[in-house]
């Protein structure tokens, strides 16, 4: 089953400044990407969309900030047979969408598979793991805070082996900060070396996507997550009518009849361009050379 990742938002503001004579308190984010997503998905259901954007902003000030000088997320991938599952797919969109957010850097480790067998019921567990991502954070945080790259340093996650490293950082005269959804997952240790806790889900409502109204007219038509939703669920639908033949891009945004999908063909063609951009939906010649158009699958 495809896991369902935040997308990140790639219409936000660039990264802001603010000049007093000179350029303000330096902000670096480093996000576990494992522990990031884990407390998103049991802090919010995964119901919140997020403008990472914006978010790495209001962290920005969270942490006493006017610069956001950089926000480097790290994450483990699957390789071999592994990668072509669902979950995998998912996580390289979005990973390929994070890395177009200005001042955001994406650094990918392969994840190692081990396994252990019960001893009661001689059951055999797999599980992963993800040093690489752990010891590389560990690395980065400290020789940046070494070249005095930035001032405050707001560590996304909770896991207490980045502790030693909150505390080289510290030991280099550097502020650090550790940020968490609602504390979920927070080792005591960590909390006790940061000089405070910053918690996201306090911020939701600054930087999720599709709640600024200055995005879009007030008279024009909701083309936002619920429309993209409608939009995939009915091309699926339509999938499975025209079974092993196509579905035509013309007929779909002009033709086919849906009660929850917007009848206006020009809302219809947005949807298209914006889920044929974000890699969900395929745009294809068909054999007779038309237009055709499928949930993406590859």
């Amino acid at each position: 089953m495809a896991r369902d990742y935040p997308r990140a938002e790639l219409h936000c503001n660039p990264p802001f400044f603010c000049f007093l004579g000179e350029v303000g308190m330096r902000v670096a984010v480093f996000f576990d990407g494992k522990n990031f997503y884990s407390g998103w998905k049991d802090s919010t259901a995964g119901e919140h969309l997020l403008d990472f954007g914006l978010m790495a902003q209001w962290i920005t000030r969270e942490a006493g900030g006017s610069l956001l000088w950089g926000a480097y997320y790290y994450t483990g991938i699957e390789t071999g047979e592994r990668a072509g599952n669902d979950g995998q797919r998912g996580l390289d969109r979005f990973l390929r969408h994070l890395e177009k957010v200005p001042g955001y850097f994406v650094r990918r480790f392969p994840r190692k598979h081990a396994s252990y067998r019960c001893r009661s019921c001689n059951a055999e567990n797999r599980f992963t793991r993800e040093k690489e991502v752990d010891t590389t954070m560990v690395a980065d945080m400290l020789r940046l805070a070494a070249v005095d790259a930035f001032d405050v340093l707001v560590l996304v996650s909770g896991d207490a082996d980045h502790a030693p490293a909150a505390e080289g950082v510290r030991a280099l005269g550097k502020q650090v900060y550790v940020a968490s959804w609602s504390g979920h997952g927070l080792a005591l240790r960590l909390r006790q070396l940061a000089y405070d806790h910053i918690d996201l889900t306090q911020g939701v409502e600054h930087f999720q996507r599709n709640v600024r109204s200055d995005e879009r007219d007030e008279d024009e038509p909701s083309e936002g997550d619920d429309g993209q939703r409608v939009f995939l669920s009915e091309l699926r639908k339509a999938e499975l009518k025209f079974g092993s033949g196509y579905v035509g891009a013309n007929y779909f945004v002009t033709r086919w009849q849906a009660a929850d999908l917007d009848s206006d063909p020009a809302v219809r063609r947005r949807l298209l361009d914006k889920l044929a951009e974000e890699e969900l939906v395929e745009i294809y010649q068909a054999p007779d050379g038309s237009k055709a158009i499928r949930c993406w699958k590859s």
